[in-house]
């Protein structure tokens, strides 16, 4: 399941593209993937996006589920300050996806990706006219090349 935030806490000053936008790339990027879908209720709630308030919506739909959170592991230093982090660890196991592949003193399970390839990264090429084609899914390329996404960060 793919959850866009409509407004992620951490870049209220600066989203990187409407919610509507990122949700068309995601939607595009794996519509021929079975098993995967996009999950819109994020981006359908009004203000900032929290975690943990979908992670309770999704125990009060699926009672007796276990939740595998995965995040990248560039969020490590700022997980501290997600919403009731706390109460979120207790409904959710984290997964950390290492792009580096390091061990981490974390107390969490990691997998390690094999691609290099970072959110910030794409969008400075962007800004540099550089492509991004190989990057993410060539569905995700064009959806930025026809809304004209990133070029003004």
């Amino acid at each position: 399941v793919f959850l866009p935030a409509r407004i992620s806490p951490h870049k209220i000053d600066r989203p990187p593209a409407s919610a509507e936008a990122r949700c068309q790339m995601v939607a595009e990027s794996i519509k021929d993937e079975p098993g995967f879908f996009v999950d819109d209720r994020e981006i359908r709630r009004e203000g900032a996006s929290f975690t943990v308030d979908t992670v309770r919506e999704y125990g009060e739909e699926f009672p007796g589920a276990k939740f595998f959170y995965f995040i990248g592991d560039d969020n490590l230093d700022e997980l501290h300050t997600w919403k009731e982090i706390d109460q979120l660890k207790s409904l959710v196991q984290f997964v950390i996806l290492s792009r580096a592949g390091m061990p981490f003193l974390a107390e969490f399970p990691m997998i390690t990706r094999l691609v290099e390839i970072s959110s910030t990264e794409i969008r400075n090429r962007i800004v540099r006219g550089q492509s991004v084609r190989y990057m993410v899914p060539y569905p995700a390329c064009q959806v930025i090349k026809m809304l004209g996404l990133y070029k003004n960060d």
